[in-house]
């Protein structure tokens, strides 16, 4: 065998497959070093390719191109181009699949990252549409500084490419990247715009946002959200309201300069150029002016979900000018009121009834008290979430005392309420103080289809007093069934209150002693220690404080403060 030069492992891959003899043992124990080297290669070689016939066989390799993209598209997680980098160092093939697909570089697209890796991975995503997501974590996890300069350099030179733009932090953080956002070329993709202000709500720290970016056009935007912002509705007018006819969610919140709100009627008029609004919450955003009055009725077809946030009257002035045919969701959070009158409260539940779905079946309804809010409930058994929810938020004590009796009176005008099955309702006496029985006998002739009473950790006494006099009465009239309060009621559950339970027993043994009437039974949410108390003396107490139209027998127990384990945010989305 002649002897030639070591060939380069560049070579190894131009040279076709080897076959050797039988006699290589014996040309291997008689060849030179030199010889030896030039076996050596070869031998390499044939590896080479039996290793690279052999690959082709591995599922990966077989795999279609489309395959491994979406095997690919799942392995990569949201702001994190690590795995693309390991999956582009494999082979040549998965090299070129990951560099050439511009989506898989926007989802891994973080701009915690560098300002410079950052315009490179920009630059991988090719012209597909942008999606700039930060929120407040971001910020904090954000040890090199590079957040804020990688957003501007998307902002200065890509936000026409923007599909979704939602910033969440601190006042400073938000103004320095809206400030370096270039609408120059307008917002041509932009389907989502939300800004959302974390910081303390004092003026100093609200964000305010530039004129040019409301005005900017968006054709294709969906959804705008803006929190503790304070911005031109005009601009918005000018803008979004002119361009954006496809828009389905509108969030406004926590406008806490009155400068900064808007009028009931320029809102009514903004609205107008929404006819596919779906989801509509405002908190805060509206506040009233003499010339609001007499505002025309605004319809919104699509309207399925509303929430609104601001005084008694401001509520009830905008729910009056509101038709949604196909609203299924209502939240009306009422913040404190220095005096309302009753002629406020009821017209506000005047107006919440206009607004009120209808068309949908209300099974449950839920009153409680908790920290320091008056929550109301109504909603259907098998949906967690309620479908007209009223919030009395931190009104005072003695003025939610007060205004108590007009608030269950004025209830009754909202339809849903007749198809009312279960009943939750937690209330301390504080509240329940002034409400009369002839008020809780009014409300419950309007809700007889009641079968299921559920008392909270606060239970209501003057209610229960109203069904243990409805049931005395009964029993020495002997009425039959129809003239008793809920004549469809089969079960009180409580919590385990010892005074409570025999308060309960009494009521439930007088109703099951009216003939034909449906068998009352007492639920209890866990055992009683029944042994510390005297049952006659208690008895007697109830009987005595229950046939006393007055306060001056009110027991003690009537009277206990108990703290309630579930929090506000139980009740509130």
């Amino acid at each position: 065998m002649a002897t030639t030069n070591s060939i380069n492992d560049s070579q190894l891959y131009e040279v076709p497959p080897v076959t050797l003899p039988n006699s290589l043992l014996q040309t291997i124990l008689s060849a030179n070093v030199a010889q030896l080297d030039y076996i050596h290669t070869f031998l390499r070689l044939a590896m080479l390719q039996v290793s690279r016939q052999r690959n082709t066989f591995a599922i990966a390799t077989c795999l279609p191109h489309e395959v491994l993209l979406l095997i690919f598209e799942h392995a990569v997680g949201v702001k994190d181009s690590t795995i693309l980098r390991v999956l582009s160092q494999v082979c040549g093939r998965w090299r070129a699949i990951v560099l050439q697909d511009p989506l898989l570089w926007r989802k891994a697209l973080n701009f915690a990252d560098g300002r410079k890796w950052v315009g490179e991975v920009v630059m991988r995503t090719k012209e597909v549409p942008l999606w700039i997501g930060i929120n407040q974590y971001d910020f904090t996890e954000d040890y090199g500084d590079n957040i804020i300069p990688s957003v501007t350099l998307v902002t200065g030179s890509h936000f026409s490419r923007c599909a979704i733009f939602d910033i969440e932090g601190h006042s400073g953080e938000i103004e320095e990247i809206l400030e370096s956002v270039n609408t120059n070329y307008g917002a041509p993709l932009l389907r989502s715009l939300s800004i959302r202000n974390i910081s303390c709500s004092i003026q100093e720290h609200v964000v305010n946002i530039p004129d040019r970016l409301l005005k900017t056009s968006m054709p294709r935007l969906t959804s705008l959200r803006l929190e503790r912002c304070t911005f031109s509705w005009d601009a918005i007018h000018a803008g979004i309201a002119s361009h954006s006819h496809a828009l389905t969610s509108l969030c406004i919140s926590n406008v806490h300069d009155a400068s900064s709100a808007t009028t009931l009627s320029e809102l009514s008029h903004i609205l107008e150029f929404f006819p596919l609004l779906k989801d509509l919450r405002l908190q805060d955003a509206i506040s009233m002016t003499a010339g609001d009055h007499g505002v025309t009725e605004v319809t919104l077809q699509c309207l399925s979900s509303l929430h609104i946030r601001s005084s008694i009257d401001t509520c009830t002035a905008f729910l009056a000018i509101i038709c949604a045919p196909s609203l299924v969701d209502l939240a009306v959070n009422v913040n404190a009121t220095l005096e309302p009158s009753p002629a406020d409260v009821h017209e506000l539940m005047t107006s919440i009834q206009l607004v009120a779905p209808s068309h949908l079946v209300c099974t449950s309804l839920d009153i409680a008290h908790n920290c320091g809010c008056l929550i109301i409930r109504l909603g259907h058994g098998w949906t967690p979430k309620p479908i007209v929810e009223v919030t009395l938020r931190d009104w005072a004590p003695q003025l939610l005392g007060d205004r108590f009796p007009e608030v269950i009176t004025s209830m009754v005008v909202i339809q849903p309420l007749r198809n009312v099955q279960e009943f939750y309702v937690s209330l301390p006496y504080s509240v329940e103080r002034q409400i009369a029985t002839e008020t809780w006998g009014h409300f419950f002739s309007h809700i007889n289809r009641v079968s299921h009473i559920r008392l909270g950790a606060q239970p209501p006494a003057l209610l229960l007093r109203a069904l243990y006099l409805d049931a005395h009465v009964a029993h020495l009239q002997r009425s039959d069934e129809s003239h008793l309060l809920l004549p469809s009621l089969v079960e009180i559950s409580l919590t385990p209150i010892y005074e409570y339970r025999v308060f309960v027993d009494m009521i439930v043994d007088l109703r099951a002693s009216v003939a034909g009437l449906l068998t009352t039974k007492t639920l209890l949410q866990q055992c009683a220690d029944e042994g510390f108390a005297d049952l006659d003396a208690i008895h007697d107490q109830i009987v005595a404080w229950a046939t006393n139209p007055g306060d001056t027998a009110v027991p003690d127990w009537v009277m206990r403060v108990v703290e309630d384990e579930s929090s506000i945010d139980d009740f509130e989305d």
